[in-house]
């Protein structure tokens, strides 16, 4: 009896030897090909690298952007192992880096700047301050949501002359899914506020397969095992990088109102960007509202003129864009406005549009800079003819009426950008100007791009509007500039507006527009 059951396990063990090197697990993937390091993509990259050219066809404002530390919040990464990652802060940089455009990344390291300013190496004073700042972390990861299992297990054994020999193999396939999710809130960096509806919070579910053929033996007592292992796992690590990348995608667009979701494949209208764009246009005149919009189909290609009025030019391309997009009403509106908004290319075509678009703003804003106070100078004493006929013409009497003038900040340094916010208390006329620091003038508004300067009460202006076309940059001298404007129920000419040597309104020359303010702003280097 004994003799036939060693017969029989030396058999086995001998077929299971000779095909060791087909079904021995250890033989799987043991050959690695060598190549050169490759850049990591993902399928989110190239949205990351659109959204820059994204801004920039948009025209969106400046964003200065910081990150605070981004960690794993629920623990799990310390209990597990790391099987997820314990602080995903880096990812988070790569993410909002990655961006450009008008997306300006600042790192978030205060040690260092302390320890350069110790040393002398750098001032604070120079460095950019960030506009928000982005908070977050890992704040789920659900393991083994479902598992799934199915195997098959094979025991030979007997003893000879009181020794064990015996033969073990597994065959199992493992699958199980779980979920990890990330939160992000968007903060104002001044106020420390958070920013209502910005913030991103998204899940992605991992697939994990695992196939295990395992093999022991054990022979005359002694012990010889291998184990090998083919498994086929979706990485926590990748996964996580997919929803910090996602997140970035969102937090910046919605903050900046663009259609960021046309980056991304299968993705959905965002309906807070969509109320976010709807409540700008509004805010807008009429006479913005059909500029913003000849500015969006000039860059689709359309061959329109940006005059602020709806000429034959720009409701032949309104129709081309209605029929183009089976719309029935080729008016222009709120809805249509929004179809055409999201409806622009991202491509270096259309980029190239846009700068197009800004350099002729920019060059009618020098123009008027540079030509006003000359022709204030020049035209000194047709004024006050014209200002005494006026006088003449009507019995005028002190206005009454508030203007209110502020800007976003009390300091801006060299290279800054600036936002002029004003409000009347009743329907008047306004007329914007700044001074520098040398006495020079250059008129705001109304612009090319506001040429509407008549005010309703009850609505915050601002320069640039919500959806800016132009930016007011600050440019040398530094020094002390004054931000000045001038309210009437009657349009007010640049002609009519008179400063004395300290660059104060001259109040003898100007006592027919008594309602003024005038904003101090300090330029640094």
């Amino acid at each position: 009896m004994n003799s036939f059951l060693k017969s029989v396990i030396l058999s086995v063990l001998a077929a299971v030897l000779l095909t060791a090197c087909e079904s021995n697990p250890q033989n799987v993937d043991v050959q690695l090909k060598k190549s050169a390091p490759t850049p990591l993509f993902t399928i989110y990259s190239g949205a990351i690298n659109k959204m820059g050219l994204m801004t920039q066809i948009y025209n969106t404002r400046h964003l200065r952007i910081m990150t605070t530390d981004i960690a794993d919040n629920t623990g799990t990464s310390v209990a597990t192992s790391a099987k997820i990652p314990r602080d995903i802060t880096e990812m988070v940089k790569s993410a909002l880096n990655s961006i450009g455009g008008k997306v300006t990344y600042i790192p978030y390291d205060p040690s260092f700047l302390s320890n350069n300013m110790a040393v002398g190496y750098s001032e604070f004073s120079n460095k950019l301050i960030p506009d928000v700042m982005v908070s977050g972390g890992i704040t789920e990861f659900d393991r083994a949501l479902v598992t799934k299992g199915e195997g098959t297990d094979v025991t030979l054994g007997g003893t000879i002359n009181n020794q064990s020999v015996g033969l073990d193999f597994t065959d199992a396939q493992k699958s199980s899914i779980s979920r990890v999710t990330l939160d992000f809130n968007l903060v104002d960096f001044q106020t420390f506020a958070g920013i209502p509806r910005i913030q991103a919070i998204n899940s992605i579910k991992l697939n994990k397969a695992v196939k295990e053929q395992n093999i022991g033996f054990q022979i005359l007592g002694s012990s010889f095992g291998v184990k090998g292992d083919v498994k086929k796992v979706q990485g926590a690590h990748a996964a996580i990088r997919l929803l910090v990348q996602l997140s970035m995608l969102q937090i910046v667009g919605r903050y900046l109102a663009v259609p960021y979701w046309n980056l991304i494949p299968g993705a959905q209208v965002d309906q807070v960007v969509v109320d976010r764009v709807m409540e700008q246009y509004y805010n807008l005149s009429a006479a913005d509202q059909i500029r913003k919009t000849q500015e969006l189909l000039f860059i689709m290609g359309y061959p329109v003129n940006i005059t602020g009025h709806n000429d034959a030019q720009t409701q032949k391309a309104l129709q081309q864009f209605a029929a183009k997009k089976g719309l029935a009403d080729a008016s222009l509106s709120a809805k249509l406005y929004w179809e055409i908004y999201n409806s622009i290319p991202i491509n270096y075509e259309a980029r190239q549009k846009r700068n197009l678009l800004n350099n002729q703003a920019s060059n009618t804003h020098l123009a008027i800079a540079k030509v006003a106070p000359k022709a204030n100078k020049k035209n000194l004493q047709a004024a006050q003819v014209q200002q005494k006929r006026r006088q003449a013409q009507k019995q005028q009497q002190a206005e009454t009426g508030t203007l209110k003038l502020w800007t976003d900040k009390k300091e801006y340094r060299i290279g800054d950008t600036m936002t002029i916010f004003f409000s009347v208390d009743k329907p008047m006329y306004v007329r914007l100007m700044i001074v520098n620091s040398l006495g020079e003038v250059s008129t705001l508004f109304p612009n090319p791009m506001q040429s509407d300067n008549f005010l309703k009460p009850g609505i915050t202006y601002q320069i640039p509007p919500a959806i800016a076309d132009f930016s007011l940059d600050i440019n040398p001298p530094a020094g002390i500039d004054h931000v000045k404007g001038i309210a009437s129920k009657n349009p007010v000419p640049a002609n009519a507006v008179h400063f004395d040597k300290n660059g104060d309104f001259d109040a003898q020359k100007m006592k027919n527009f008594p309602i003024r303010a005038s904003v101090p702003v300090v330029i640094k280097k």
